[in-house]
């Protein structure tokens, strides 16, 4: 009678456990695969890289955080005052994927920073560039907004719920996981990813459409301390990434980044997403796996949209471009540009010594011989990663003009707002202008940087501040002003 008893109770105990194991399962680990894309544009806007369980944010929390928690975003539009493009009809805006993992998560992708807008008048519509140079966005106002919001004493279950209500009937279940599960458990996490960033307060902002991307990895996943360094820089574009795999014209292995500090486009791209929050677990799971090679592929060939600037133009249209004018542009750039800067140059995609361009040296002095061993010896929980192409270099790599008319601002760290200033020397270059507003300037090349507008939709950018210097890059700065004209005309049509 008394084993009967015990074996019962022991049971009911088992089941209990089970089922409590089977709950725990289903709401925090339970994973369900994207539903397939129409295309790899919207694969690569909108696909999971496997970060949802280490950095995705609950739908629903997603969703109201904004609404509660505006003043900590640079604008009144939610999160596209952050520079982010929401195409007519999708969920996200583009840079997010939602997938469930337990529960519908949404997180960053590849195209939160990859991604471009433009505008040839200012009236227009802006128009979508995938995998651009990610001009508009600011990723520190967003992780300052989460920040932010997780530590603002109304980040409770009792406010998130009530706004969630406002929009959404929550079935009994999922409250109850939203409530004592989810609510309190993303407080956490955005506390400590608050204190984890402090870091960067005390470096200048990065502004929109740049980012400090390796000093992260450096304090958190390689666990260097603080060194004070600051490797603001642009986002940039990964158009016809092709060009920059194997050896160039002088035998030499190319370079990526902007520093050169990889030789190695997978590693770049898996790399991209260990930042953002992939693991190794998550990696070697198929699907994911998969959607990593897929957009290594994409990159590889997906070409930038053609410039606006064009001789077939009237001549009245301020995109006209004079045709004689461009071909002697293209001479000059062929005499001055092309050896660093064309496929074919024996220069191209190799770091050029801080000591030649002249640059601002901070984004080299960033990376050092200590973070490349680091990186190449990576294990996570004992998984070796397997990289082998990190290298510290002291200098920054020529890289490609095509889609030139896209790419503004110019030099590593943005610096330079046109192609007109390009071609000037740095003391007559802009000390002060505004990034973000995505109107091309069709008199200089590049953003309208200076004006009302611009000053009310960018930020500003100083280069009086550590990391933003505009010096260096002389080349063509000492050509009779007609060739810069022809050569100026030539870049555009880049």
């Amino acid at each position: 009678m008394l084993g009967s008893k015990l074996f019962r109770w022991a049971a009911g105990l088992l089941l209990i456990v089970l089922l409590l194991a089977i709950g725990v399962w289903y709401i925090a680990f339970r994973t369900l695969a994207q539903e397939p894309f129409p295309d790899m544009a919207a694969e690569f806007n909108y696909g999971s890289i496997g970060n949802e369980d280490a950095r995705g944010l609950p739908y629903w929390i997603w969703r109201v955080l904004p609404t509660l928690f505006n003043e900590y975003l640079p604008g009144p539009t939610g999160y596209t005052s952050l520079g982010l493009f929401w195409e007519q009809g999708e969920e996200l805006p583009v840079g997010f994927s939602k997938k469930t993992v337990g529960t519908e998560r949404v997180s960053i992708n590849c195209a939160f920073c990859h991604q471009s807008t433009y505008r040839l008048d200012s009236d227009a519509h802006s128009k979508l560039v995938v995998a651009g140079t990610g001009a508009r966005v600011d990723p520190q106002a967003f992780l300052r907004f989460l920040g932010r919001a997780g530590n603002d004493p109304r980040f409770t279950a009792d406010t998130l719920l009530g706004e969630i209500d406002l929009i959404y009937d929550m079935p009994v279940l999922e409250r109850l996981t939203y409530r004592f599960l989810l609510i309190p458990a993303t407080r956490r996490a955005l506390q400590q990813e608050a204190a984890d960033f402090a870091w960067s307060d005390d470096n200048p902002d990065w502004g929109r459409g740049r980012i400090d991307p390796f000093n992260p990895i450096k304090y958190g996943i390689l666990g260097m301390g603080n060194d004070g360094t600051i490797g603001n820089s642009d986002m940039m574009p990964l158009w016809q990434m092709a060009r920059a795999e194997g050896s160039n014209p002088a035998g030499k292995t190319k370079a990526l980044h902007w520093d050169g500090l990889s030789t190695d486009l997978h590693e770049v791209v898996v790399t991209g997403a260990v930042g953002d929050g992939m693991s190794y677990r998550n990696y070697q799971r198929g699907s994911v796996n998969e959607r990593i090679a897929r957009i290594e592929d994409y990159i590889r060939t997906l070409e930038p949209p053609p410039s606006p600037f064009s001789s077939e133009r009237d001549p009245a249209d301020p995109f006209y471009v004079d045709p004689d004018a461009v071909m002697r542009g293209q001479a000059l750039h062929g005499k001055h540009c092309a050896q660093c800067h064309s496929p074919d140059g024996p220069r191209y995609r190799l770091p050029i010594p801080v000591t030649e361009v002249g640059t601002d040296a901070h984004r080299v002095e960033m990376w050092n011989d200590e973070a490349t061993q680091r990186y190449n010896a990576y294990e996570e929980k004992g998984k070796d990663w397997g990289f082998a192409g990190f290298q510290n270099v002291e200098g920054y790599v020529a890289v490609d003009h095509s889609g030139l008319w896209l790419r503004a601002p110019y030099l590593h760290n943005g610096s330079v707002p046109t192609l007109r200033d390009m071609l000037r020397p740095p003391a007559e270059r802009p000390e002060v202008f505004y990034r973000g507003y995505d109107l091309i300037d069709a008199e200089d090349g590049g953003f309208v940087a200076q004006g009302a507008e611009a000053e009310r939709v960018g930020d500003r950018y100083d280069v009086s501040l550590p990391g933003n210097g505009n010096g260096g890059h002389l080349y063509g700065t000492d050509l009779p002003a007609d060739e810069k004209e022809d050569l100026l005309a030539f870049l555009k049509t880049l």
